[in-house]
């Protein structure tokens, strides 16, 4: 485990906690899939230089408090906007528009939904179930897991239900639905143990299953996968496994994906936490698990908006050049609406980002208005109206903003697009992405001076790490389990 990340993770818990103290007396709200920059931290302070899938623009936004100011909350959902500009990755002038995401819930009279909960459990080789088989400084996958599901069900009453599918060589159900209070459960996940190969595949289909045939009135049916993301035995693609989680969702089955250790397949676990009422967090030790636990229970398995749709046509004289903290967002041409799956509530206010290209090369003043849909989780239709304006002000390097926030989040989605800019590039040519690295780095640096935001220095010493590890010639492979 790193220092490094150990800063993070007091970071992340230090801003939230002081979050939900602050006068505005609002509580957070981000777009659900990938919810960290964990794989990239860690295996940069491992020494290695992270490929590009580990580079994620919302897991960054999710690690920050990035909320605007605006009238008083009065929703589940509360959605705002404000505009800036600055350059952009390339050096040229562009506007920015953000969208903000909060919510309104009373902490001391707020109620988690319960849930149906089917715990997928990898038990191959891989996760490493024997820990005496391992050295005493690298934590396994399974014993991780272990930690973590036994965190979550001393967590769940009497109105849950859980039970435990487990895949390696063999499919197998080792607890049926059953209340988290009884002796069976703690007995099971004790149990654990080592099956062989990985066949995700199988037991993916088993737990959909059982999530398809419960019936106790929850108010939420959720997956939990508790995996190194390496399947090898039947299906083993990103895409497959997408269009499983996907058949899920529209049954609304959700899906959380706790992907355990740098040997976790990225694109996986991707493809299976952008779709609706999915979300994935990375974990690397057990210490990981309870900070995930204070951080993000029960917030991580309550959705509060489904099928979010951003509609803002650009304003005259602007294109729609790029959209950051959308999961699975194109890049190039894109339409004026752009969708998230699931927004849930978290302890850090969320953040979307529109990127518009200027017609005449001049970022001038511009009003931006737009639309944007969702339903409750009980199926309700909503819908808000945003609008943000920006005066044309700019400072001496080309920025200027109608919020603070909308700097820092512009600033943000920069760096992790321009580091996973210079990691593709990185195998092939280290010249080049030693250049763009250095350029990232800089204008990321001069960013975090001139926005004086408490958050943004730990941002900064992870560029100027990543940027030595090429100038080093580190390598970008490495044994995936660490040991």
């Amino acid at each position: 485990m790193s220092n490094h990340r150990f800063a993070l993770s007091a970071l992340a818990l230090f801003t939230g906690c002081h979050d939900m103290g602050m006068s505005s007396g609002e509580f957070g709200a981000t777009q659900g899939g990938v919810q960290d920059m964990g794989l990239a931290r860690e295996m940069i302070a491992d020494g290695f230089v992270p490929p590009p899938e580990a580079f994620v623009v919302e897991g960054m936004f999710s690690e920050h408090d990035l909320g605007l100011e605006g009238d008083a909350c009065s929703t589940l959902l509360c959605l705002r906007a404000a505009a800036g500009a600055a350059h952009d990755g390339d050096d040229l002038p562009a506007g920015f528009v953000q969208v903000g995401m909060s919510s309104n819930i009373d902490l001391d009279t707020y109620t988690r939904p319960s849930v149906t909960l089917v715990a997928v459990v990898d038990v191959s080789g891989s996760m490493g179930w024997d820990y005496s088989e391992y050295s005493d400084d690298y934590t396994t996958p399974g014993e991780i897991s272990r930690h973590l599901l036994q965190a979550i069900v001393d967590e769940l009453g009497n109105g849950d239900r859980i039970a435990i599918v487990t895949y390696g060589s063999r499919i197998r159900t080792p607890l049926d639905f059953t209340k988290p209070t009884d002796d069976d459960v703690d007995d099971a996940i004790a149990d654990l143990d080592e099956g062989g190969s990985t066949n995700m595949e199988g037991g993916m289909e088993r737990a959909y299953e059982l999530a398809r045939d419960a019936d106790f009135g929850t108010d939420e049916v959720r997956l939990a996968l508790f995996t190194d993301v390496q399947p090898n035995v039947g299906m083993t693609g990103a895409s497959e496994f997408e269009q499983m989680a996907e058949d899920g969702a529209e049954d609304g089955i959700g899906l959380t994906v706790f992907a355990m250790g740098v040997g976790m397949g990225q694109e996986v676990m991707l493809g299976m936490s952008h779709l609706r009422g999915g979300n994935a967090f990375s974990l690397f030790d057990t210490e990981d698990a309870d900070d995930l636990m204070a951080d993000s229970w029960p917030w991580m398995f309550a959705p509060i908006a489904y099928d979010l749709v951003v509609s803002i046509e650009p304003p005259a004289g602007f294109t729609l050049e790029r959209a950051y903290g959308f999961p699975v967002a194109t890049s190039g041409a894109l339409t004026p609406e752009l969708d998230v799956a699931t927004v849930f509530l978290s302890r850090r206010k969320g953040a979307m980002l529109l990127q518009l290209t200027p017609d005449d090369g001049e970022a001038t003043a511009f009003d931006v208005a737009g639309t944007i849909a969702y339903t409750n989780p009980n199926g309700t239709p909503k819908t808000a109206e945003v609008q943000a304006s920006f005066d044309g002000t700019l400072d001496e390097r080309g920025q200027g903003w109608e919020q603070h926030s909308v700097g820092r989040t512009a600033a943000l989605a920069l760096l992790v697009d321009g580091m996973k800019g210079a990691v593709s590039v990185y195998q092939n040519d280290q010249v080049a992405a030693v250049t763009t690295m250095t350029a990232v780095h800089d204008r990321f640096a001069a960013d975090a001076l001139v926005l004086d935001d408490k958050d943004l220095p730990v941002e900064v010493q992870l560029a100027a790490e990543l940027l030595e590890l090429m100038e080093a010639g580190a390598p970008q492979e490495q044994d995936l389990y660490g040991y």
